[in-house]
């Protein structure tokens, strides 16, 4: 008999830092889920969080260092 080991499911939970960020909207363009958008304010908001597939893709974009994820098993 085989057995293997199952992943746990690990959930991504997206953090942004208001006072880091200068908006820029970069984070926004680049994020397919649309987790982060940017308002009629130029402020950044997280919607749709749990579309977040933890890509790292707007953190790795951000030049202010304004987001992090953060992995909730």
């Amino acid at each position: 008999m085989r057995t293997e080991t199952v992943p746990s499911i690990k959930e991504t939970v997206v953090k942004l830092n208001q006072a880091l960020c200068k908006k820029c909207g970069i984070c926004a363009v680049f994020c397919k889920k649309e987790v982060l958008v940017q308002k009629q304010d130029q402020k950044i908001y997280i919607e749709n969080a749990e579309n977040c597939v933890g890509c790292r893709q707007c953190v790795n974009l951000c030049p202010d260092y304004a987001i992090s994820l953060e992995v909730v098993e």
